[in-house]
């Protein structure tokens, strides 16, 4: 008898270590998998703000700076969808470096750098105290250049 309740004892403890070896497996796939789309989905860093304020890729920062100057002339924010019309333009301007980058990507490199910060929940974006500063000091380094 007692040989049966050691048998079925270790029966339970069996099953009980598989069903945490199922558990662990499962926590360590969805990290796997958490770590990987936070890599292949963040947004496109194709630009930085300290290229902006350079001759060359100037060109390239029209484009931020005009959703930056839309999204600034509004108090409350400005609905997602008016800055579609810009990255549109950028992308058919400058198609190898828009190559891939989808619009929501745009956005979040915006945010990414600080200067909007975007509301899903709400289809807004509103400018940040950075994105201010940056309209500003763009401003007085083109007037700057042009002198």
């Amino acid at each position: 008898m007692l040989v049966l309740i050691f048998a079925a004892g270790s029966f339970l403890v069996f099953i009980a270590i598989l069903a945490c070896l199922f558990v662990a497996h499962t926590l360590e796939s969805r990290e796997i998998t958490r770590k990987r789309y936070v890599w292949t989905h963040r947004p496109v860093c194709l630009l930085s703000v300290t290229q902006a304020f350079e001759p060359i890729y100037a060109p390239l920062w029209e484009a931020p700076i005009a959703a930056l100057q839309l999204v600034n002339s509004a108090a409350t924010g400005i609905a997602v969808t008016r800055l579609l019309p810009i990255f549109r333009r950028a992308s058919a301007t400058f198609p190898e470096i828009y190559d891939g980058c989808e619009f929501v990507q745009w956005l979040q490199f915006l945010e990414c750098e600080g200067l909007v910060c975007w509301r899903p929940e709400y289809n807004k974006v509103t400018i940040t105290e950075k994105g201010k500063e940056f309209l500003a000091n763009r401003f007085v380094s083109d007037a700057l250049l042009e002198a």
